[in-house]
């Protein structure tokens, strides 16, 4: 009980040392959201402001991601970063003295309530450094005309890939894929049947590939067998939705691949992922919000921000967050909010998108892992374009990832 009195206290301490300064202070918002998003950031950066009435927050945007990571690398050779900034997590790793820790900052419920996946990927050097903010799960999307029971294996995923992909017209050309997949796009795809695999790109103190090893292989070989019933493309799906009966792809992709569906004539679903030998994971992607720890940020900016980034995580706001944009809460206590669980029962699509967010897993924070991303992307592309066999394919990963170990 003492114990947490003490937490509690500490909890109440941190949400107010700037308030008790009570000094006027700005800070800059740099993020990524675009017109779509950024009335509602703007919501809650608004609420955040009459919450604190002496912080200032200059929210801007930066346009698109990579024009955003553009800006922070010319912003540290500058010297001129912003206070607080959207980040994936490969960014980070390169700049990560530069960054002011913001976990060290939380209470212990709070860090607890961060879902499970989304804590090593924030963690740099055994310290929660950044947090979530904008998350997405990848699910199952299908034809559900075509489909009216998902399937919730591999064997059950293959089989119906198989049965589907079909020559509509008799003139010998597929007409409809049973799957499609974006290798070159979003070697995610691969990611998440390896880690359902049990597998790994590398051991945990990143001084080994593993990719090779037994889960690599079932991976790959399983991709292998579904070549003849996949549409490859580096487009959207959407774009082709169609010619597949069922793809892989995120949860913020749901409102481009409805429409996509009712303009093809028929009805979407969406489901958990099939379950590969070892689990039934899935790849959270997004960013997170990083506090620049710089000589042109003040204590009192930084504290600021910490507090800002806190406020984004309670369970109300990265449910209105989430419940406004696509994305998915990235706290547990979220998901038990009764706002949640209407929205859920009001769009059923999300009850698949939220048991799935629970079990998801993120990029690893090797400070190569873009270049190493780039090289999944890139054989990946090949194994299912059928430029490389899948064995081949993956050993010559592992050999253009083994280059990238040294940092």
């Amino acid at each position: 009980m003492l114990r947490k009195m003490v937490v509690g206290l500490l909890g109440l301490l941190l949400g107010t040392v700037a308030l008790a300064a009570n000094e006027p202070v700005t800070i800059d918002f740099w993020h990524a959201m675009s017109s779509g998003h950024q009335p509602n950031l703007q919501k809650l950066v608004d609420d955040f402001m009459a919450e604190y009435p002496y912080i200032t927050v200059n929210l801007t945007y930066q346009g698109s991601y990579s024009a955003l990571q553009g800006k922070i690398n010319a912003a540290v050779a500058a010297g001129n970063l912003p206070t607080i900034a959207q980040v994936y997590e490969n960014w980070v790793t390169p700049i990560q003295s530069l960054l002011y820790p913001i976990g060290p900052h939380m209470t212990a419920e709070e860090i607890a309530d961060i879902i499970d996946g989304l804590v090593p990927s924030n963690t740099y050097n055994g310290v929660l450094t950044t947090v979530p903010f904008n998350k997405s799960i990848m699910v199952l999307y299908y034809n559900a005309d075509l489909i009216p029971n998902p399937p919730t294996t591999w064997g059950e995923f293959y089989d119906l890939a198989k049965a589907l992909t079909v020559d509509l017209d008799g003139d010998g050309k597929i007409d409809r894929y049973g799957t499609a997949l974006r290798p070159a796009a979003n070697p995610e795809q691969f990611l998440v049947f390896l880690d359902q695999a049990g597998g790994s790109i590398l051991n945990d103190d990143w001084t080994a590939v593993t990719l090779c090893e037994e889960p690599g292989i079932t991976a790959v070989e399983f991709c292998g067998r579904l070549i003849p019933y996949t549409f490859v493309t580096a487009e959207y799906i959407s774009d082709h939705m169609g010619k597949v009966a069922m793809f892989i792809d995120t949860s913020a992709g749901y409102p481009y691949n409805s429409k996509a569906a009712t303009n093809a004539g028929y009805t979407l679903g969406v489901a958990m992922l099939p379950a590969g030998p070892v689990n039934r994971s899935s790849m959270i992607q997004g960013t997170n919000l990083a506090v620049f720890n710089t000589p042109n940020q003040t204590q009192a900016q930084k504290d600021a921000a910490v507090l800002l980034a806190r406020f984004l995580l309670r369970p109300e706001n990265t449910a209105y967050w989430a419940m406004k944009s696509g994305y998915q809460p990235v706290t547990k206590s979220a998901y038990q909010l009764p706002a949640w669980k209407e929205f859920v029962a009001a769009n059923p699509y999300q009850q698949a998108m939220s048991d799935q967010m629970l079990l998801g897993f993120s990029q690893i924070l090797h400070p190569n892992y873009g270049d190493m991303r780039t090289v999944l992307s890139t054989k990946f592309d090949e194994i299912m374009r059928g430029a490389v066999s899948p064995l081949d394919g993956l050993r010559a990963m592992c050999e253009e990832i083994e280059a990238l170990l040294e940092y």
